[in-house]
């Protein structure tokens, strides 16, 4: 495969051609917060946290969505960065209804990481406070959308990897949410398989399953990681 050079922060980093920022700076150990992201799954720069600056742009691009070209200079850590993404993460806390405390990924959740790294200690913008349904109709599995924040890995996963296509998305702004088979109760859903991939998925609490309480959920993402890896060597 052919190789480029690009510079991210002033490194100048020979890369293959075709890959994403994303992807060239997680290989070079240069940290770029996401939360929509998932290695081996589309990525569709949902959660517009792994924000960029391009010389010879004024737009702020997704690093998951653009690809590299030849002598692009990518910046990584400017101060414009930093502000969007911690009005992102404000905005993430103040949508829906996110009390860690009496989370059961209190400790264990890629959401409240992510406040820790934007070092978030108060929210300027109004809670919205929705009244969000927690669907318990499953048999194994719990759908709290309080805890949701739409990034959609549990979509992308269960029609790329599982291939039963049972999670959507329904509805637009604030009143958008996820729903299972067309919006009926999950439990009643003739497509999933409950493989619980979407729930390893999830970087929230907002799937997790009925049998832990407080603090007790243990995800695995890496696992579908490795799993998508293996399919394409045909193991």
């Amino acid at each position: 495969m052919a190789k480029i050079l690009v510079y991210i922060d002033e490194k100048k980093l020979e890369v293959d051609t075709g890959k994403s920022i994303l992807e060239v700076c997680r290989e070079n150990d240069i940290e770029i917060l996401t939360m929509c992201h998932l290695k081996g799954i589309t990525d569709i720069g949902a959660c517009r946290l792994c924000l960029v600056e391009i010389e010879g742009s004024n737009k702020l691009l997704s690093a998951c969505t653009t690809k590299v070209v030849a002598n692009m200079v990518v910046h990584t850590q400017t101060e414009r960065i930093k502000k969007y993404q911690r009005i992102t993460t404000e905005l993430f806390f103040a949508e829906r209804n996110h009390v860690c405390s009496v989370c059961v990924a209190n400790g264990k959740c890629e959401l409240q990481n992510l406040g820790y790294k934007v070092e978030l200690d108060h929210i300027r913008y109004p809670f919205l406070f929705p009244q969000c349904n927690v669907d318990t109709s499953h048999a194994w599995y719990v759908l709290d959308h309080n805890r949701c924040i739409m990034c959609t890995r549990c979509v992308r996963v269960c029609g790329e990897v599982e291939g039963a296509f049972n999670w959507d998305v329904m509805n637009r702004g604030n009143q958008v949410r996820i729903i299972s088979d067309f919006n009926t109760p999950w439990g009643e859903s003739e497509t999933c398989t409950s493989c619980g991939k979407c729930l390893h998925a999830c970087p929230t609490g907002a799937i997790w399953p009925k049998a832990i309480v407080q603090g007790q959920l243990n995800k695995n993402p890496g696992m579908i990681t490795e799993l998508i890896a293996k399919r394409k060597m045909g193991l």
